[in-house]
């Protein structure tokens, strides 16, 4: 069971949930206070007639047209309507169940202004097994991942039957799945629509099982790499710690220490290291470049991965719709936190 909070979700953790692991929101006073302070302020705003994007505005470049309180829950389902506009192949199972997570990750950072209950419908789809269909194109995350978080969280409150999810082996339409579980399909309050469409949680979704299935190939590369340096009766010196001590790059390091581990005692490797230089009477003094050279290559690629990880993480774990409130202050922040583009980059 995994518990989410708004902090702390791993790529591992992920992962996990992406093939089925069941999960819990936190219970903690804090999170739960944030969630509830931030859901406060907005309904404060909408009783004061302030100006907060997408709340009491229309959206984009219309947002300076104010919206009428009896229009403003249609507004929120405009927002998950307008983007129904995905074409090509369905996005993985996986894919779809990692951004449902991180969707409730930033949701329950509580700067969101949204309610728990809203929330809890993400984990009852997901301890359920129920993955809305969404796609692969339609959508480039510079304004936030709208076309299949619209279609994930318009499945997830009912919005029509039009949106489509997957149960076990049957297809079906959002309202027979609700009624399955015994719900009703959800109203969406002020703000609420806007804050399941628009995020990074979709493209970060994808790039975290991605993340989790290239670091599995780089660790089994390196096992690999192990058995052909016993099989090619290789020294243990190009891994010698002084050697990465004076050419000190963190995957370097790793990869040349991961290389020892994985011979230490093997009786096919020459510890050239301690001092083993019998067998060299004749032949080369050095193993082939691609052996000796091994941590000098494999460590950018560590790098690389642990940067990009770092990257996903961060993204995964963070508040990234627009706008954002302060649970503490009530301060109302217009962002951009919905750019995509450390997910890209990664």
């Amino acid at each position: 069971m995994i518990t989410i909070s708004g902090e702390g979700l791993s790529i591992a953790d992920i992962v996990a949930v992406s093939k089925g692991a069941q999960v819990a929101l936190s219970d903690a006073p804090d999170v739960l206070g944030r969630i509830a302070a931030s859901q406060g302020r907005i309904e404060t705003a909408v009783a004061q007639g302030e100006q907060v994007y997408g709340v009491t505005t229309l959206y984009g470049g219309m947002a300076d047209q104010r919206v009428p309180v009896e229009r403003m829950v249609e507004l929120q389902h405009i927002a998950l309507w307008h983007h129904k506009t995905a074409t090509g192949p369905r996005l993985p199972a996986e894919d779809v169940r990692a951004a449902m997570l991180l969707r409730v990750n930033s949701l329950m950072k509580g700067y969101s202004g949204v309610r728990l209950d809203l929330i809890q419908r993400y984990v009852t789809f997901l301890n359920a097994g129920i993955t809305p269909h969404a796609y692969q194109r339609g959508s480039i995350g510079a304004s936030g991942d709208l076309v299949p978080l619209s279609y994930i969280g318009a499945s997830v409150i009912g919005l029509d039957p039009a949106f489509l999810v997957d149960w076990g082996d049957d297809v079906l339409d959002c309202h027979s799945a609700l009624a399955r579980l015994g719900l009703e399909p959800l109203i969406l309050r002020p703000k609420e629509g806007l804050a399941l469409n628009n995020g990074t949680t979709a493209s970060t979704g994808v790039a975290a099982n991605a993340m989790g299935r290239a670091a599995t190939v780089f660790a089994l590369g390196l096992h690999t790499h192990a058995l052909l340096a016993e099989a090619l009766l290789a020294t243990n010196q190009s891994f010698h710690p002084t050697i990465q001590a004076v050419k000190p790059h963190p995957g370097q390091v790793f990869s040349a220490a991961l290389m020892r581990d994985l011979l230490d005692g093997s009786a096919l490797i020459r510890s050239e290291a301690a001092g083993d230089r019998g067998h060299r009477q004749g032949k080369l003094i050095q193993d082939r470049y691609s052996l000796r050279c091994l941590p000098q290559y494999t460590g950018p690629i560590a790098d690389g991965l642990a940067l990009a990880a770092r990257q996903i993480t961060t993204e995964a774990n963070s508040a990234n719709d627009n706008p954002l409130v302060d649970p503490d202050t009530g301060e109302v922040y217009h962002t951009g936190n919905f750019l995509a583009q450390y997910t890209a980059i990664a």
